[in-house]
């Protein structure tokens, strides 16, 4: 199983100096793909290739392959000051991202957070010293390599507050091994009031982060208008205090978040050899101006994504089903409830068969039944 882990290089001046060199280099490295790419275009918009299926002549975008583009930055890493396998990991994920995205991608520039890339031979690990292209950059080594981690590739990143990390893809079969998930099967319906509600009756709880730091988040933005205020008096350029703390305290509550929704993902696929989970729709929600607070706040995305990777891992089954009619159908006789439900309404009684129901236990009840229902058909 390949998966990748994160460190955090210690800060010192000298390491942060030699990173954000190599950093703006690479950012020239990308910006030369780029306009390599608009004079490719420019010259020629098209190619003409020989459809293998009909034999036809068809004109597709002349756009750059990563062989094309390797040729173009050979023999340059020397000058750059690069290994040569990251000059050519940069322009290889510029096609990739060209492709994918299907357009020219965004300049790397001043505010482009760093960014580097290598691939296996690029790099030398010793303790917690990992050695790039001659320089040694020190980490927090948090957790031992697994005894026959093979690693694949990596780069080094950097965050907003301006700090550098370590970011290795490696092959390990003991990973997931702590997990093992237990024999439950258990139906997930994603809430509002609650983060999730479970099929055995059980609730995951909202972490409900943005109540416990508005309040600081308010007297930070409190400081700065009034700071903006001054300087605007004075006629004079001024940096605004606070805007530090304020880095941080968001920093926090994305930790926070983070801590919370790894803890609570562990648990449910410790237990868990099946886990059906309803489609919610997470990029609508964040669109919309009700649900995009909650939605965010939570981090909906971000605990399925846990779970499907944790399950993974743990050699569970993660299914997604369509959740739609799952809150006004009855989990006991199977009808469907004629009245809409609101959100607002938490507990309702079936028309047919008189049951009362929580909204949301009935929901995951009904999510779980749709995805055994499912997997037996396809089995």
């Amino acid at each position: 199983m390949i998966t990748t882990w994160k460190f955090r290089i210690k800060n010192t001046s000298k390491a942060k100096n030699k990173l954000n060199k190599m950093a703006r280099t690479v950012n020239f490295v990308w910006n030369f793909a780029k306009q390599t790419q608009i004079d490719a275009l420019k010259a020629r918009s098209a190619r003409i290739i020989v459809d293998k299926k009909t034999g036809k002549y068809i004109g597709i975008p002349n756009f750059l392959t990563k062989f094309e583009l390797n040729n173009l930055v050979s023999g340059s890493s020397k000058e750059l000051g690069l290994h040569s396998q990251t000059v050519q990991a940069v322009v290889e994920q510029y096609s990739t991202r060209r492709v994918q995205f299907k357009k020219l991608l965004r300049w790397r520039g001043r505010k482009s957070l760093g960014w580097i890339p290598f691939k296996t031979s690029g790099i030398k690990l010793e303790n917690d010293v990992v050695t790039f292209s001659g320089k040694k950059f020190k980490y927090w080594k948090s957790r031992e390599f697994p005894l026959d981690a093979k690693i694949k590739t990596g780069n080094f990143s950097q965050d907003k507050r301006g700090h550098w990390y370590f970011n290795v893809s490696f092959e390990s079969s003991e990973i997931g091994l702590h997990l093992k998930g237990g024999t439950a099967e258990l139906g997930l319906d994603i809430g509002i009031k609650t983060l999730a509600a479970l099929s055995d009756g059980s609730k995951v709880e909202r972490p409900n982060l943005r109540a416990q730091f508005l309040e600081k988040m308010r007297k930070l933005e409190k400081t700065r208008k009034c700071a903006r205020r001054k300087a605007a008096k004075s006629k004079r350029f001024e940096t605004l205090p606070k805007a530090k703390q304020e880095k941080n305290l968001h920093a926090k509550i994305a930790n926070k978040r983070q801590d919370y929704l790894h803890k609570e993902t562990t648990k449910l696929i410790q237990r868990t050899k099946l886990l059906v989970v309803g489609d919610v729709p997470c990029k609508f929600m964040n669109r919309s101006r009700n649900l995009s607070g909650i939605s965010l706040d939570s981090g909906i995305g971000q605990f399925k994504a846990m779970l499907y990777y944790k399950a993974d891992r743990a050699g569970s089954i993660y299914f997604e089903v369509s959740e739609r009619f799952s809150t006004q159908t009855c989990f006991k006789c199977e009808s469907k409830n004629s009245l809409r439900i609101g959100l607002g309404v938490r507990e309702w009684i079936c028309e047919s068969c008189g049951a009362s129901h929580d909204r949301d236990i009935n929901a995951a009840r009904n999510i779980l039944r749709a995805g055994i229902g499912t997997l037996t058909r396809c089995a």
